[in-house]
């Protein structure tokens, strides 16, 4: 491999123990760090510093086995104790995360025995059965307490690329080449250069900006889902949501396949409930709501729901960059079933983030969830009983059970029979107004003839 030039939005990087799933900063740190495992398309997970791993009966321990020949960058073994460093500092409560994520891997962490279990072992006992652990470990990168110590001015992984320049662009170094990544903010521009050969990977291309680009385009399946969360009156919101009638009745109300043809080009799937194809539990059988407006008013006049009722749509201007149009689409359609509906923008992503996890958002509020981990998804998102940090008041007591089974069942054909079951049910619950899940788009020189994105569109060489 010679050198290759990657353009994508931004190539900021900094600890890679912050939580974050921002595409463009794990592209460029995982090919310096590397966790225990690494996920696969299908859900299922490959070793990477760990060889092989066991999960207890109970689902409670996990041992690991890691390899005999990683090394740092600075030539330092690979030891049990950097794993047992790495993981303890996730949950470091001193240790921030991005767009509301902080202390989100530290919570399921907490009160967690994790030590070294001989000269080439680590084990992890949680205090409550958590059968889906590896979804957040192979999330976490290891490094040695050294190297911590060196951050920012130097990042020192076990990876196969070692930073030599990080800033305005970031450029790595490895035995097989050279990579360098520069910003470039305009997704036309980024394609442009593939085209011209000025590039040879540009990521996130627009999907308007994709359809007729004359280079090599691969489609790449993520984990996003994006959706309006209903609100069901954890703070300011009047509870309208409550009323299973209406929530049904805003899916039906909806022509999610004209959105994707017309707001994203084709480059997404209809969603049929929370979870996408690449998570565990997701079943290809269970439909998405049709569009049907007759049957959206039937299902008003059954909940209760006047002609006329107003609600509060909460949207960010960008992430989804696509939310101003979705929202303005959303209230035209529910206007023709006849509900009214205020729109509110918020220009700072960060804070409404913030605001969307803490509930002060009005009856919907638009976002673009993306745990790859079915776990994390129900366990942050719908379970009452935990109320994690996105959870927006929806309580259904036999979908906690489900996830609780799950999570205890160590069996993986078992677990996600529970979790389809789980899935199954939000369906018909329709905590969220279901759209679609889009795909990542990356441009490619004919150069890389034989190289793809990894796992949902991450650039890994």
């Amino acid at each position: 491999m010679k050198e290759i030039r990657i353009l994508q939005e931004h190539v900021r990087i900094s600890d890679p123990h912050v939580t974050s799933d921002n595409a463009e900063r794990l592209s460029i740190l995982g090919n310096v760090f590397e966790p225990l495992m690494r996920v696969q398309e299908d859900g299922s997970f490959k070793p990477c510093l760990a060889t092989s791993w066991t999960l207890s009966d109970d689902a409670r321990t996990w041992q690991f086995r890691l390899r005999e020949d990683a090394f740092f960058h600075d030539r330092k073994a690979l030891l049990p104790e950097d794993v047992v460093f790495s993981l303890r500092r996730m949950r470091d409560e001193d240790l921030p995360g991005e767009l509301g994520t902080s202390g989100v891997i530290r919570a399921y962490l907490a009160g967690a025995e994790i030590e070294t279990k001989g000269p080439n072992t680590v084990a992890v006992r949680t205090q409550e059965p958590m059968a889906d652990l590896a979804d957040l470990l192979c999330e976490i990168p290891i490094l040695s307490e050294q190297s911590v110590a060196r951050l920012p001015s130097q990042f020192v992984g076990t990876g196969p690329f070692k930073v030599v320049e990080s800033g305005d662009r970031v450029v790595l170094e490895g035995s097989s080449g050279r990579l360098i990544w520069e910003s470039e903010s305009d997704p036309e521009k980024r394609l442009r250069a593939v085209q011209e050969g000025s590039a040879h990977v540009a990521a996130k291309i627009s999907p308007r900006n994709a359809l007729e680009s004359g280079v090599r385009m691969e489609r790449s399946t993520t984990s996003v889902c994006a959706t309006f969360m209903f609100n069901f009156g954890t703070a300011a919101a009047g509870g309208l949501a409550n009323n299973i009638h209406l929530r049904r009745a805003i899916n039906w109300a909806i022509d999610v396949p004209t959105l994707v043809k017309e707001v994203m080009y084709g480059a997404a799937n209809p969603l049929s409930g929370p979870l996408t194809r690449r998570h565990l539990g997701f079943d290809p059988a269970v439909a998405s709501w049709p569009y049907n407006p007759e049957r959206a008013r039937a299902e008003l006049e059954v909940g209760g729901i006047a002609s006329g009722t107003r609600l509060t749509i909460d949207i960010p201007s960008v992430l989804p960059d696509e939310a101003p149009e979705l929202a303005a689409r959303v209230a035209a359609y529910l206007a023709a079933i006849g509900l009214q509906v205020d729109i509110r923008t918020d220009t700072d992503r960060p804070g409404y983030a913030l605001r969307v996890r803490d509930g002060y958002v009005g009856d919907l509020a638009c976002f673009d969830s993306s745990p790859s981990s079915t776990f994390r998804v129900f366990n942050e998102k719908f379970h009452s009983g935990l109320a994690g940090p996105w959870w927006m008041g929806y309580s259904n007591q036999t979908f906690d059970d489900l996830v609780d089974r799950a999570r205890s069942q160590a069996d993986f054909s078992l677990r996600k029979e529970l979790y389809q079951k789980a899935y199954a049910l939000l369906r018909e619950e329709a905590p969220w107004l279901f759209l679609y899940n889009p795909v990542r788009l990356t441009a490619i020189s004919s150069e890389l003839a034989h190289w793809t994105p990894s796992t949902g569109g991450i650039l890994l060489f």
